[in-house]
Order: structure tokens, then C-alpha cells, then sequence
């Protein structure tokens, strides 16, 4: 059970990190959903699990660094769900402004 909801969030994100020999990989990643603490990434390439990546996005810049937790099979691509290393408060401006602007509206109050 999460803490935070996932909320949607299509948006293409560059993701980068270093494979098992220390060469840096760069992949465009088509971000499915975002949260305060993760989110899930689709691409046409796996990603190992317990990779450190960094998630950079054209509109909102660094969202940060993130761990991946799992990376499955899903119909032709793979799905890889990441968990950030740094807790909201402590979050990039990026992925703040990114939060602030998919958070749903707030009920009124009669």
C-alpha cells in the first residue's frame, strides 16, 4: 500500500544511469504516473532493478534520483517503477513544480 497516490502523468522524461561496467545509459522514457515518493516509467528497455538513475524532465528540468524497485513485462514494453531517494521537502524545484501543477483541484468546503 503506498503513502502517497500516484497520480497520472504522460510525459516523455530522459532517464540516465551507469550500467554494471560504469558507462552511462540514457533512455527516453514515457513517465505513466508520478507521486512524492515514485513513479512508473514505460520504455522499450529494461532497466535493472536496484539501479541508481536520475530522471530528467524537458518541461519541469531534474526531478531527481530515484532507485528502481521493479521493472516488469508489459505487453511489448517494460514497466519500471522507481522510488526517489529524497523525500519531498527535500525534492529538486523540478519535481515540486511537476507535483504542484498534476495535484487534482481540492474539494470546496461549504
Amino acid at each position: 500500500m503506498r503513502r502517497h497516490a500516484r497520480l497520472p502523468f504522460a510525459g516523455p522524461m530522459q532517464v540516465f544511469w551507469k550500467d554494471p561496467r560504469g558507462q552511462v545509459q540514457k533512455l527516453l522514457v514515457k513517465c505513466l504516473d508520478l507521486s512524492a515518493e515514485g513513479a512508473r516509467l514505460e520504455t522499450d528497455t529494461p532497466i535493472p532493478a536496484r539501479a541508481n538513475v536520475t530522471l530528467q524532465s524537458v518541461r519541469y528540468g531534474s526531478l531527481g534520483t530515484a532507485s528502481v524497485r521493479s521493472c516488469v513485462r508489459h505487453t511489448l514494453k517494460y514497466w519500471i517503477g522507481v522510488e526517489f531517494t529524497s523525500s519531498l521537502p527535500l525534492a529538486s524545484e523540478g519535481r515540486k513544480r511537476c507535483l504542484e501543477e498534476i495535484q487534482p483541484p481540492a474539494e470546496s468546503q461549504p
